[in-house]
């Protein structure tokens, strides 16, 4: 099972869910992180060895993060998306990759499609 790093962003509702069905979420608030840099949000999670879970696009630039050194990088993409499409593809995500090794990766979920890059 994955251990997370919910970034500020995520909706409450996400982190609930993932923490219903199991999952070791951590929030960026309650780690203390709140208002702090991308920079010190993505080492914390590199650091502490969770998987960084996002809505914010900036954590996906590879050239500013060191994605293939940390646990990996779940970036949502919620343009265009309702609350219940977010929780829905949220859910069938980690209820189907929740055994799959992402270190290293970046991870995109988009309304129609998921990519997971590795450089």
């Amino acid at each position: 099972m994955f251990k997370i790093l919910a970034d500020e962003c995520i909706n409450t509702d996400i982190i609930t869910m993932l923490r219903n069905r199991g999952f070791n979420v951590l929030v960026a608030k309650e780690a203390g992180l709140s208002g702090k840099s991308d920079e010190d949000v993505f080492d914390f999670a590199q650091k502490s060895k969770r998987i960084l879970l996002t809505f914010d696009r900036g954590f996906g630039d590879i050239f500013r993060f060191k994605i293939r050194e940390s646990s990996g990088v779940i970036l949502l993409l919620i343009h265009n998306m309702s609350r219940a499409e977010i929780i829905d593809i949220s859910l069938t995500f980690f209820s189907v990759l929740s055994k799959r090794n992402l270190a290293g990766k970046l991870v995109i979920i988009g309304k129609h499609k998921i990519r997971i890059i590795e450089r």
